[in-house]
Formats: structure tokens, C-alpha cells, sequence
């Protein structure tokens, strides 16, 4: 009995076996459908909107100007000090250097002593001159006059001539070294180059200065009736900023007040940097209540200088294959390669090969293949 089991117990389970396989594959389809996605869809839209952003700006006065002496010196007075408001041309500060005066005085003598023998060597060419001149009426007079007289006259004219012209060089030569002297007596008086306050003051009457000191200036000089606001405008925005646009500002010294300032100029090129371009906004403040150096948040209008294309945020995917949307065509899905730009709302900007009004998924994701069938659902 036991051999009969162990001879047709191996082939009984083999057939059970086959029968199983047989009912699962009459179950199974012979052919399966391709799977379909059902997708939203949005459209894209050609926009120009305004845009309204916030950067960070600083405000700096229209002129500054560290001042130091030009030549060596002590200070002899100071007419001047920190928040003294002067005009241009006001004195600040006198110098002294018995130096310069002593060059001077010694410049002044020599020019009086080139112009006293210019002097007289005009006077000897004209006196030589009209001697000649006096020689030959006479000369008309045969025999009156020889012709070794005549040369003689005729050398001696010359010759005082040609001292005029030596000494009216030595005049001009002893005048410039005059002025110059005189040049640099100017320099002891410091004055103020333009209209302003002063800022700081770092000097003393007694205290030596002089040209070519490495320390502190002696005063440093600010105009801030009108502030430059300067903006680092980013590379982003570097073309949507429109020729005198309007910004307003906020500074955290009155927070409550809001303050306008109109574009004045710009770089209109990159710092390297920051990847940034430069530009500056023209503040009026006649009473001051804008201090130089302040911080400022600047909310900047900006638009494209033409219409752009939008299309939800949801549409575009970024990847790590690459950043794309999917538009859709004869019921299925293709990928456009796309950038972004600006944002508006709950748009976003792209640039790539897309069309106003093309179709494409509202919502989409890596999972909708490229080429993958889609239905478009009614909702």
C-alpha cells in the first residue's frame, strides 16, 4: 500500500498543479489597456502686470568731502565745529607757516628787482634807439657821419634790444615763481568748497598738519538738503525699472511716515559682486529730517516693458531632470522646458516654447510621463 501511494502521490500533485495554473490564466486578460491619467487644465495667459517689491536702500548726502591741508602747517584759528552750517567759500580754519611767508617776501623782492632792470634796459634801448635813429638824418649829410659810427650805433641798438627781451623773460619767469609762492599762501586759509554742514572736526589750534598726513581730516563737510537713496537694484529687475519711477521708503527712525523719491540715475551695469545694478533716487530734504546714512525699506514698482506669459503655480514642476510644464495635445502629455520669472498673485512667468492659450495641466507632477495619454476632466 505504501508503494502504491509513493508511486502515484508525485504525479497526482503535479496535475493538481496544472490545473490551478490553467483556471488562473483563463482568469487573466490576454491584452492590457495603457493607463490614463484625468487632468485639469489651465491655459496660458499674456500678462503685463505691475509688481510691487521691497529692497533695502541707504541714504547718502548729495556731496561729502573729507578736507586736509594742502601743505604743513600749525593751526593758528578755527572758525568752525561740528554742526556749523557754512557756505561755500567760508572760512573754516587759518593755518600758519612763517615759511611760505618768508618765500614769499623773498619772491616778491626778486620779481620788484627783474622788474627795475627791465626797466632800465628799456630805457637804454630807447635812449640806443633814438641815437641810431638821430645818427642816420645825420648820415643824409655827406661826410657828416662815418660808416664805423653807424655800425658801431647800429650794434649798440641791437645789443640793448636783445637785453629787453632777456630781462622781460626773467620778469616772467620771477612772476610765476611769485604766484606760486603766493598759491601757496592761499592754502593756509582752508575754506569751505561748497554749501553744507560740518560733520566732524578733528583738529585743535596748535596742532601741526600738513600735506600728506595719513590721519584723520581736519573737517569733514556734508550737503544733505537733497539725500541720493541708493538702491542695488537685482539682475532680475534690472529691466522692468521704468525711466523716473517713483519709490516710496520707510526709515526705522519715524516709522509711521512714508517718504517719495523719484529715479535719478542708475549704473545701468552689473556689480560683479552681487549680481546687482545700482541706482539712486533723489531725496528732497530742505528741513532735514532725513539723516545721511540711514537704512531704508524701498517699495519698488516694477514691470516687463512688454506682455509675458503666466501660468499657474501648480503647472510647473521642477525636477531633477529639468523644470518644465506639461501642455497638452491629441489627449496627451508633452514637456515644455520652461523658466521662471516674476510672480503675481497665484501666477508665475515663464519663458519657453509656449503659446497664449495653449492647454496645459493645471496641476502637475513627475508621475504624468512625457507622451503618456491623458483624459481632460469636466469639473
Amino acid at each position: 500500500m505504501k508503494s502504491f501511494l509513493r508511486l502515484f502521490g508525485p504525479a497526482s500533485i503535479a496535475v493538481g498543479l496544472a490545473a490551478c495554473s490553467s483556471a488562473v490564466s483563463e482568469n487573466k486578460p490576454a491584452n492590457k489597456e495603457p493607463e490614463v491619467t484625468t487632468v485639469s487644465l489651465a491655459t496660458v495667459q499674456s500678462l503685463q502686470p505691475s509688481k510691487r517689491v521691497t529692497l533695502p536702500g541707504e541714504l547718502k548726502p548729495w556731496n561729502r568731502v573729507s578736507i586736509y591741508a594742502k601743505m604743513r602747517g600749525y593751526v593758528r584759528d578755527i572758525s568752525v565745529d561740528r554742526g556749523t552750517s557754512v557756505r561755500k567759500g567760508q572760512v573754516l580754519a587759518r593755518l600758519e607757516a612763517p615759511e611760505v611767508i618768508a618765500e614769499l617776501s623773498q619772491a616778491q623782492a626778486q620779481l620788484q628787482a627783474q622788474e627795475a632792470t627791465l626797466v632800465e634796459h628799456t630805457t637804454r634801448a630807447r635812449a640806443s634807439r633814438s641815437a641810431f635813429q638821430r645818427l642816420m638824418q645825420t648820415a643824409k649829410m655827406e661826410g657828416a657821419v662815418s660808416a664805423n659810427e653807424i655800425d658801431q650805433s647800429q650794434a649798440r641798438m641791437q645789443a640793448d634790444s636783445a637785453m629787453v627781451v632777456v630781462a622781460k623773460g626773467t620778469v616772467q619767469a620771477a612772476h610765476s615763481n611769485y604766484q606760486a609762492k603766493a598759491q601757496l599762501r592761499q592754502y593756509l586759509t582752508i575754506t569751505a568748497p561748497f554749501d553744507g554742514m560740518v560733520i566732524e572736526r578733528s583738529i585743535s589750534p596748535g596742532a601741526l598738519v600738513g600735506a600728506g598726513d595719513s590721519g584723520k581730516p581736519l573737517f569733514v563737510l556734508e550737503d544733505s538738503r537733497t539725500l541720493r537713496l541708493t538702491v542695488a537694484i537685482p539682475e532680475t529687475f534690472t529691466n522692468q525699472l521704468k525711466t523716473k519711477s517713483s519709490v516710496s521708503f520707510t526709515v526705522n527712525a519715524i516709522p509711521e511716515r512714508h517718504f517719495n523719491a523719484r529715479l535719478a540715475r542708475s549704473a545701468e551695469s552689473l556689480v560683479e559682486a552681487n549680481r546687482a545694478m545700482m541706482a539712486e533716487f533723489d531725496v528732497s530734504n530742505a528741513n532735514h529730517e532725513l539723516k545721511s546714512g540711514m537704512y531704508a525699506e524701498v517699495t519698488l514698482p516694477v514691470e516687463r516693458s512688454g506682455k509675458t506669459l503666466f501660468v499657474p503655480k501648480t503647472a510647473v514642476v521642477s525636477s531633477s531632470e529639468k523644470m518644465f510644464v506639461i501642455r497638452v495635445r491629441d489627449n496627451r502629455a508633452q514637456w515644455v522646458s520652461v523658466q521662471k520669472g516674476n510672480v503675481a498673485d497665484s501666477l508665475v512667468e515663464v519663458f519657453g516654447d509656449l503659446q497664449p492659450g495653449t492647454a496645459i495641466v493645471r496641476t502637475a507632477s513627475e508621475e504624468i510621463r512625457d507622451g503618456q495619454a491623458l483624459t481632460v476632466s469636466q469639473k
